[in-house]
């Protein structure tokens, strides 16, 4: 059996550690346009509303999906006994068709509801 040297394994260790991270997304900074907004669990106006985005209110948009954008990282849903304890109303149900997998959750809102972000640095 043939050796490996000590950099060598440390070069496979590295190839390993990196072949499963995932590069990251392409996000943009906006603001919301106007008020009263929903925060949903899914792209769709059937999903739950889990609360408001406000006019002004600056998000991070991490992807967009048939006129929807995803605005959060997935967490968890509260999901207890098959309903989330988030959603504040319409549909609670923890199910794929409600933008609940694994009882995790993000927040979307319409992408038109949205404009670029003025630059802070000025």
């Amino acid at each position: 059996m043939k050796r490996t040297s000590k950099s060598g394994r440390v070069a496979m260790a590295m190839l390993v550690v990196a072949a499963g991270i995932a590069p990251a997304a392409a996000q943009s900074r906006m603001s919301v346009s106007n008020e009263d907004n929903l925060r949903r669990t899914c792209p769709s106006l059937d999903c739950g509303a889990i609360g408001r985005f406000y006019a002004g209110e600056s998000i991070v948009v991490y992807e967009t999906v048939e006129g929807w954008s995803r605005v959060s990282e997935y967490y968890t849903a509260g999901c207890f006994d098959g309903r989330s304890l988030f959603v504040e109303s319409g549909p609670d149900a923890c199910t794929a068709e409600n933008g609940i997998n694994d009882g995790e959750l993000a927040e979307w809102i319409r992408t038109d509801f949205l404009v670029k972000a003025a630059d802070i640095a000025g």
